[in-house]
């Protein structure tokens, strides 16, 4: 039966003003002739998502369905958007920029317009009555879709403006106060339950957990992680030991740390990983060994290591003692070359073969005998140095500025090898961080493993079921498979086991090696995948002695 109130309510003056129009106008754009490819259909979608934002007279609950039919013609593309964007993930190109401003865009407005509805429910609007039994949903789409846009600046390390976070916390705030924050709800059809308040929760922990450090797959794959154990967050209106982290309502601040004396107030709402964290840690456990059924692995793109690695992260900066800053940093303005790439690097720093009269000791300490055969090397690096700007460093840090058309390949988690001058040593590290800019200007982090790695090569031995003796030929002799290492003498250690680099490649935890180094060759056996890049795995081994198992 139609709404007394309806019959005599005028229509706005926009060509969407019924659900019936809406559907009509994006049908005809689906099958328009010729078919606009998906970026271009995305980008039209999101011009009538910002015009439904925009335009004055909708009642509260048209406005929501009309929405919601534009984020349904929207959904049918922007995955393919998105996939297409992965591919082209690690190119800083034009096409790349093309994707991400059609991706951010459209996530963008449709926060937007869900905003407007819950901005007129508030404001009484003609319609507020009738939405009321949807406000939890606009309000939980609002936030994702906010949360979605964002993503989209992580994936290339844009950094966010001060005006983000205060959509979501007046989002927040009036279904807290709509008592609609904890209602289990299901957001979009076919998805799992969840709350508003696991939606907030969800980008608070994007936020906070350092994503600009992680490589852009492992950006994605953080957020698809968060979407599952958000919900899980422990969540307060005191101070409580599970809940290390404080987000202001009323301030619209992005969330941070809790102040060890933080008081409460009315605004201030504090959380932490609570539950969640032992929950991480089940799923890194099973994937450390291989466990996690193919279903829970959070997408097939996502290999087994980058899981480990991003579930690790995301321990250490959602736990309850998140890292801080160790070392001092000086500022200083000096150029420092650059190249990048485990192949690039291993010629560039000291080489240690088989048979030189060198031995190497526990600790990675190499006793040279013969100088000769333990030397820096001369060969062309495979990529072409890069001279960098050096802004400001610590003992084992860097912050960087790259001039503009250099480092279109650096992202965090890139190898890379530097030096100050041509009379120094090379040293090796990892870009941990990268902020970008929209005018083209880069900023790193670069963490310095070693000042002075050594490359050498190792030779697979095996493991319990991947032994040597598997391996020989018919005709009596063995087919060996060798891989480069740069072994860390300086490096931190993990568990107190050293730690080297090792080309990328397929491994076994508990599988054996021998060092080609050196007068007598050394057998390790690997311990602990501690973190994987594109073409290097970072990995704490352990010595073994002759004879061992």
């Amino acid at each position: 039966m139609l709404e007394i109130g309806k019959l005599f309510s005028h229509k706005p003056d926009h060509p969407m003003n019924s659900v019936a129009a809406a559907r009509k106008i994006l049908k005809k754009l689906d099958e328009s002739k010729p078919k606009p490819g998906p970026v271009e259909a995305l980008i039209q979608v999101e011009g009538w998502a910002n015009s439904l934002a925009g335009t004055d007279g909708f009642a509260c609950d048209d406005r929501f369905l009309i929405v919601a039919e534009i984020e349904s013609s929207g959904g049918r593309v922007v995955g393919e958007v998105f996939q297409e964007y992965l591919r082209h993930i690690h190119k800083r190109d034009q096409e790349q920029r093309t994707l991400y401003e059609s991706l951010h865009g459209y996530w963008s407005a449709v926060a937007a317009a869900y905003e407007r509805c819950v901005v007129d429910h508030e404001a009484g609007e003609s319609g507020a009555t009738r939405l009321t039994q949807h406000l939890a949903i606009a309000v939980a789409r609002a936030i994702r879709a906010g949360e979605h846009a964002e993503r989209m600046s992580q994936l290339r390390y844009i950094g966010s403006g001060a005006e983000l976070w205060k959509s979501p916390c007046r989002l927040f705030a009036y279904a807290e106060k709509m008592e609609v924050d904890h209602v289990s709800i299901v957001v979009h059809e076919r998805e799992v339950h969840s709350t508003v308040r696991a939606e907030l929760l969800r980008m608070a922990a994007m936020s906070l957990a350092a994503l600009h450090e992680l490589p852009p797959e492992q950006v994605e794959l953080a957020g698809r992680i968060l979407e599952r154990f958000a919900v899980s967050f422990a969540w307060s209106t005191e101070p409580s030991a599970d809940c290390n982290f404080v987000l202001d309502l009323a301030e619209g601040a992005a969330p941070r740390q809790r102040r060890p004396d933080e008081a409460a107030s009315p605004a201030k709402r504090f959380f932490g990983g609570g539950p969640a964290l032992p929950k991480l840690e089940e799923i890194g456990g099973l994937v450390e060994k291989d466990l996690l059924a193919e279903e829970a692995r959070f997408g097939p793109e996502f290999s087994q290591a980058q899981i480990f690695s991003v579930i690790r992260h995301l321990l250490v900066y959602l736990g309850p003692n998140p890292p801080q800053r160790r070392f001092p940093r000086t500022v200083v303005t000096a150029p420092v070359t650059i190249i990048h790439g485990f192949t690039a690097i291993s010629p560039c720093v000291t080489t240690l073969d088989a048979g030189s009269g060198a031995a190497i000791d526990d600790n990675l300490n190499v006793e040279q005998r013969k100088r000769s055969d333990v030397q820096l090397t001369a060969e062309a690096p495979d990529s072409e140095p890069e001279v960098w700007t050096t802004r400001d460093r610590s003992e084992w840090g860097l912050g960087v500025e790259i001039p503009q058309r250099l480092g279109a390949w650096a992202e965090p988690g890139v190898l890379c090898g530097g030096r100050d001058s041509e009379a120094s040593p090379w040293w090796v590290g990892i870009i941990r961080s990268v902020e970008a800019s929209e005018f083209g200007r880069m900023r790193c982090g670069l963490w310095i493993m070693s000042k002075r790695p050594i490359a050498t090569h190792l030779r697979v031995i095996g493991n319990e079921t991947h032994q040597l003796a598997n391996w020989e030929t018919s005709s009596g002799g063995f087919k060996y498979s060798y891989l480069r290492a740069l072994l860390l003498p300086d490096g931190v250690k993990a568990h107190d086991r050293p730690v080297m680099l090792i080309e990328r490649q397929n491994i076994w935890i508990g599988e054996l090696y021998e060092i080609m180094a050196g007068e007598h060759t050394r057998h390790v056996r690997l311990m602990e995948l501690i973190e994987e890049g594109a073409d290097y795995m970072r990995v704490g081994f352990a010595w073994v002695a002759p004879g061992t198992p």
